[in-house]
């Protein structure tokens, strides 16, 4: 096998482009806003979408764990040794895995810390700030734009410097047309 499974393909790109947009909101939208009644819409989608991520992740985890992963074709493996950016491939996947579910949890944590839910809906405290939890979000924020960035210089590695075709591993498989 040497492409990914359709669902796993679509778990993938489902989850990159919901975090990228959520980090894109979170970083236009909130970080450096007052906390006005401005800010409740883009807050509660914020919220949503790290629900949603936090969903997704935990779901892709086991249907990787039991679909089977594709296995790679190595070239020539006794040729030289791997590059760094080879040898931190694998754990810096698991850590996307981790990074990801701790940065929705933190997300949820600062929710409850702040007080934000309540039965009259948003409540934004004066500042998110003055709670622990939103240093260690905005730190794991950090984080896992840091292992984003390694993930896609893996992919330009393989991709470019390698000569592999390395975005059809994670691509839906063309079927050729039968004649």
């Amino acid at each position: 096998m040497s492409r990914y499974p359709p669902l796993l393909v679509i778990l993938h790109w489902l989850s990159a482009v919901l975090i990228f947009v959520t980090f894109l909101l979170g970083v236009f939208a909130l970080a450096e806003q007052p906390n006005t009644q401005e800010k409740i819409i883009p807050l509660a989608v914020h919220m949503a979408l790290g629900t949603g991520i936090l969903l997704l992740t935990v779901i892709r985890l086991i249907v990787r764990r039991v679909m089977l992963k594709p296995l790679r074709r190595v070239r020539n493996p006794l040729a030289k040794p791997k590059p760094l950016i080879v040898t931190i491939a694998g754990p810096v996947q698991w850590l996307l895995y981790l990074f990801t579910l701790l940065m929705s949890l933190s997300g949820i944590g600062l929710t409850i810390q702040a007080g934000v839910l309540s039965d009259s809906g948003l409540v934004l405290p004066t500042d998110f700030y003055a709670f622990p939890l939103r240093t260690v979000h905005g730190t794991l924020s950090t984080a896992l734009f840091v292992l984003i960035v390694l993930h896609l210089l893996t992919w330009v590695y393989f991709q470019f410097i390698r000569g592999e075709n390395a975005l059809a591993w994670i691509w839906f498989n063309k079927k050729k047309p039968t004649d």
